[in-house]
């Protein structure tokens, strides 16, 4: 309890704890079935382990070791400051308007509205476009798993005679991805949800059999830097692979004491330090056992003529398979919210027109452009920058106006330099990501 108390302590330090509201929105929301500690930290692993550190081997080869490891960590610690900060400042606009809680959008309204006179007239617009963002990252994940698994299906068909292109491949999945697309009841989804868990820890089992089970060599080369022009390829690849933002809003939202999801020994640390800790194994051991020819996905390395491997990536693209309408549906509730409001006839023709819609476009995207790592890298760079980093560092930036800035306005410059980097991120990821788009296409 002390440890709780201490970070209760430390929560309240960092969101403004010292002003003389009594007002707590923690004890007013309203939430049917919190989740325990131990659930929240479970569903945070799981929400942050999927497809993006299957890509992390990729992402290390091209920075060297030593820079991936001081990368990861820093862009890991930075990631979380920055959520920690989104949360606070979500916190301090629920006791203002005094109430249990406000999304991310909304609060990006409020937060504006409030800010530097110069930014209100922005303020409604942030609002359309934080949501936009999140359908657009929602959609970003779902086209990288339609290519992750047609990848991995067609490299197992190919060993057995079966050779098709990756594009045919994606076509054998528009059915089944529309037929769960259209499924109402995420109740209905939970069967798939825990067999996807299940099998997923089953291939990081037999992921690291291969990864290991030769002596590590670790040549000089490796341990360099190739060209500074794969530095935000790294940045967008290891962005995606860390930040679920969505989900960790979701999960402080429905903690039975979301007091123990922020603050320096809080939930949120804590899981991100497995999770880094994870992502660096993956992705050093993976370079360190394939080198420069490592792909785009760890398992597109493991042996095509082998059982073990061949279960392993038809795990992977199971799994990654069974979590495709999970992601689709947080796409989905964005938007069919705003569209209850606009129409209010042929409402069951509106949404399975628009819960096909979603499955579709990810999926034409997909096979317009099948490149896994180049998507991974943009979509990284172009949403979580946003997401994680430029959107947070307003927001706090605008709360806080005009006269809570702290000695020296220290928050106002801490703001200011996150939105800088955020911005650059964003920038440098987008930019590099669509040239390795173009030039492999190019070479089709």
């Amino acid at each position: 309890m002390f440890v709780y108390e201490f970070m209760a302590g430390i929560v309240d330090h960092i969101k403004g704890g010292e002003e003389a509201e009594s007002y707590d929105p923690h004890e007013h929301r309203k939430v049917e079935k919190p989740t325990s500690y131990s659930d929240t930290m479970i569903h945070l692993l799981k929400g942050s382990v999927g497809a993006g550190v299957l890509a992390m081997s990729d992402a290390v080869s091209r920075v060297g070791i030593i820079t991936s490891i001081c990368g990861i960590l820093l862009i890991g610690f930075f990631a979380t400051y920055c959520v920690q900060l989104l949360i606070a400042a979500q916190y301090e606009l629920c006791k203002r308007w005094r109430c249990g809680y406000i999304a991310y959008p909304k609060s990006m309204l409020l937060a504006v509205q409030g800010g530097p006179p110069c930014l209100r007239w922005v303020a409604r617009t942030l609002y359309y476009f934080v949501d936009t963002v999140l359908v657009l990252w929602q959609l970003g994940i779902c086209c990288i798993y339609c290519v992750f698994v047609a990848e991995n299906m067609k490299q197992v068909f190919d060993f057995y005679g079966q050779e098709m292109s990756l594009r045919l491949h994606l076509c054998f999945l528009i059915v089944p991805l529309t037929i769960m697309g259209l499924v109402k009841d995420l109740k209905l989804l939970t069967p798939f949800s825990s067999i996807s868990n299940v099998v997923t820890l089953f291939g990081f089992i037999l992921v690291f059999f291969y990864l290991i089970e030769d002596d590590v060599t670790v040549d000089e080369d490796k341990l360099k830097i190739k060209a500074f022009k794969e530095i935000p390829f790294f940045i967008g690849t290891t962005l995606f692979a860390l930040e679920a933002v969505g989900v960790v809003l979701a999960l402080e939202y429905n903690m039975e004491n979301p007091k123990q999801f922020v603050g320096l020994f809080g939930l949120f640390n804590i899981g991100m330090l497995i999770i880094m800790s994870l992502y660096l194994l993956m992705g050093i051991f993976g370079y360190l056992k394939y080198g420069d020819d490592i792909k785009a996905s760890i398992t597109l390395n493991l042996p095509q003529d082998q059982k073990k491997a061949q279960a392993a990536k038809l795990i992977f693209a199971l799994s990654i398979f069974l979590t495709f309408p999970l992601q689709n549906f947080v796409a989905y509730n964005i938007l069919w919210r705003k569209i209850k409001k606009v129409f209010k006839k042929n409402l069951l023709c509106i949404d399975y027109f628009l819960r096909i819609l979603l499955v579709v476009i990810p999926w034409s995207v997909a096979v317009a452009v099948p490149k896994l790592g180049p998507f991974i890298a943009l979509f990284g760079a172009l949403c979580l920058s946003l997401l994680a980093m430029v959107f947070p560092g307003l927001m706090d930036a605008c709360v806080w106006y005009p006269a809570s800035y702290g000695c020296c306005r220290y928050r106002l410059v801490r703001d200011i330099f996150i939105i800088v980097v955020g911005l650059a991120c964003l920038l440098s990821g987008c930019y590099t990501s669509l040239l390795e788009i173009a030039a492999s296409s190019e070479e089709e």
